[in-house]
């Protein structure tokens, strides 16, 4: 009897809902105070498990539990630094989107059932490689551009050969509103996703080149 691959992709996660929209690859510290959140680490902590970081679509972040948006971003742990009050400094490492099917709340927190998107193991497309060598030219010369209009603009040190990870990055990088950030998180195919990252690119590129020349002027 085979195994439905779609099924091997799907688990329950811990959900944290955000302000924010994070990108496999991307790093996030996190003050965690409430004591819902202090249980959910705990338990990742006691069962080396993930959890997912997704953007808030409706609520707050404290308070009352928050409706999450459909896609986000499952994260590890990295380091959790405890304090003498039971609240807890982290740092966590996104690895891989996952789409959430079903929102579990007998909980303190949130647990979904999600389905795996991609993983940053994952190896690259060839056909890809056309498409994510022009995005990557744009994308140099965003940072380039950027590192001259903004004096605290701080470069990375390199941009990803892989085009799902050079994806991400520039999702990580691309100063747009949280909304369309999310926008492109949840566009699942790495061809759509560069594409629209082209589109972004230029424009953003166009619009600084053009504050520049103002300045200057």
């Amino acid at each position: 009897m085979q195994t439905d691959p779609n099924h091997i992709r799907e688990k329950e996660l811990p959900l944290f809902p955000l302000n924010v929209v994070l990108f496999p690859g991307g790093l996030l510290p996190l003050h965690i105070f409430e004591q819902r959140y202090r249980e959910m680490v705990k338990f990742c902590l006691r069962n080396e498990s993930s959890f997912g970081i997704v953007m808030i679509k409706e609520g707050e972040e404290a308070g009352e539990a928050a409706t999450p948006c459909k896609v986000g971003t499952a994260v590890d742990l990295v380091e959790v630094d405890r304090l003498p009050d039971g609240r807890m400094n982290i740092m966590t490492s996104g690895h891989s989107r996952f789409e959430i099917l079903e929102v579990n709340d007998e909980l303190p927190y949130l647990v979904g059932r999600v389905r795996m998107l991609d993983s940053l193991d994952a190896e690259p497309d060839a056909s890809l490689e056309e498409i994510a060598a022009k995005t990557r030219e744009l994308y140099i010369e965003y940072e380039t551009l950027s590192s001259y209009l903004i004096f605290s603009w701080q470069t990375p040190d390199g941009n990803p050969k892989h085009p799902q990870k050079l994806a991400y990055q520039i999702g990580t990088r691309l100063r747009i509103p949280l909304n369309e950030k999310q926008e492109l998180l949840e566009i699942t195919s790495f061809d759509a996703l560069l594409k629209r990252e082209i589109e972004i690119l230029e424009i953003q590129n166009q619009q600084i080149a053009f504050q520049l020349r103002s300045r200057n002027n």
